[in-house]
């Protein structure tokens, strides 16, 4: 099965923006406006989420074998990863037991609103963005879209298992349906499953739209034609971020879609750069970096904190987040240049770590996946 290389690049090159969106240092280059908003290339993950399923399930004879391996093979692809962090983020509140006993204050106190014990429960059962009265973001924040992935992967697999023919229409519909709710914001269901359900139909749609018209494109042998298009395309995807507008998440999920369509051809000169080893890389470690970075960045918060109580100088400064009641606490020298080099340091821990988890627990998950697909019994063999 073919590999879309180049939009796993841009994957990469998204989870990076999300972890800057999350960091917290207050005269770092992460303050700039287009990582302000770069939580909306979460649509981006579902959308193309969408469309890789769709290729990988959705123009093949879809039954109760074909099920059984689809649900073996997402769920060993996202569980084993998702798990472990959220073992990790259950550690680190008691790590904030054991400081807040030593005379540390955090923001909140331990196991108690987003990480009350209540919520293991459903961030296990990745059930949190999907029931009402738990919290989306509690413990490892970012897995709030996971939970909305993972499910709808069920989804569609329940759409070609039942209704193979009727496709086409249901996709639409449900897409058009979610878009809707997201535009009068409808609050009958959490609006992070419209968010989610919106673009990941939308990418799957996509993927018809792309095989629809990959043979005309074929034909057509214009590099600078394809160069034109994918600039274009990083040009309104930065315009689009850095101008908030009424419905940015609506207009930047649509975009998006075209993205994705443009991106999946390979043809232009910013697929050339993105197929080099640097984002490729990047590409493959794009879950493990969405999935830890948040964890890396609460240790990085706290590691000021503690400083900042050991020398008695305060490296941290608690300010209101835009827009919204919540406070944040932000790390800061005093220095943009000390400031944007902390950044870099985060950067490079959230690399490190996620490479470590990448080839400790995701390959290995891909592997027991595999393994249970072919009934063979599952070890610790190398990966």
């Amino acid at each position: 099965m073919r590999r879309f290389v180049v939009l796993d690049g841009f994957r990469g090159i998204c989870a990076v923006a999300v972890v800057l969106f999350h960091t917290q240092i207050l005269l770092s280059f992460s303050e700039l406006t287009f990582f302000r908003h770069a939580d909306l290339f979460v649509e981006f993950f579902f959308v193309l989420s969408g469309f890789v399923m769709y290729h990988a399930y959705g123009t093949r004879l879809f039954d109760a074998e074909v099920l059984r391996r689809f649900l073996i093979s997402r769920t060993f692809r996202l569980y084993p990863l998702h798990l472990v962090m959220l073992l990790v983020f259950i550690g680190l509140e008691f790590g904030k037991l054991w400081a807040e006993h030593h005379g540390f204050a955090f923001n909140d106190p331990a196991f108690s609103g987003k990480t009350a014990p209540s919520e293991i429960l459903p961030n296990a059962l990745l059930l949190q963005s999907w029931i009402g009265d738990f919290n989306s973001l509690s413990f490892n924040t970012p897995a709030w879209s996971i939970s909305i992935e993972y499910y709808l992967y069920l989804l569609l697999a329940l759409v070609l298992l039942v209704a193979p023919r009727y496709c086409g229409p249901i996709l639409a519909l449900a897409t058009l349906v979610s878009f809707s709710a997201l535009y009068v914001e409808l609050d009958v269901i959490k609006p992070f499953i419209w968010r989610g359900a919106s673009c990941f139909f939308a990418g799957a749609l996509t993927y018809r739209l792309y095989r629809a018209l990959e043979p005309a494109l074929q034909r057509l042998d214009d590099r600078l034609f394809f160069s034109a298009l994918e600039v274009l395309c990083v040009l309104l995807v930065y315009r689009t971020l850095t101008h908030p507008t009424a419905h940015q998440g609506i207009v930047a999920s649509l975009l998006f879609c075209v993205v994705v369509l443009v991106f999946a051809g390979e043809r232009g000169a910013v697929s050339a750069l993105l197929r080099r080893q640097l984002f490729t890389r990047l590409g493959e470690l794009s879950f493990s970096i969405y999935l830890t970075h948040a964890a890396v960045i609460f240790a990085f918060t706290s590691a000021a904190v503690v400083l900042s109580k050991v020398t008695g100088t305060s490296y941290t400064v608690i300010l209101d987040k835009p827009g919204t009641e919540q406070i944040m606490r932000y790390i800061s020298s005093g220095n943009w240049i000390v400031d944007d080099l902390l950044t870099l340091l985060e950067l490079a821990m959230v690399f490190a770590v996620s490479t470590l988890t990448y080839h400790c627990i995701e390959l290995k998950g891909i592997e027991w996946g595999r393994r249970l697909v072919r009934n063979e019994p599952l070890g610790l063999s190398r990966v």
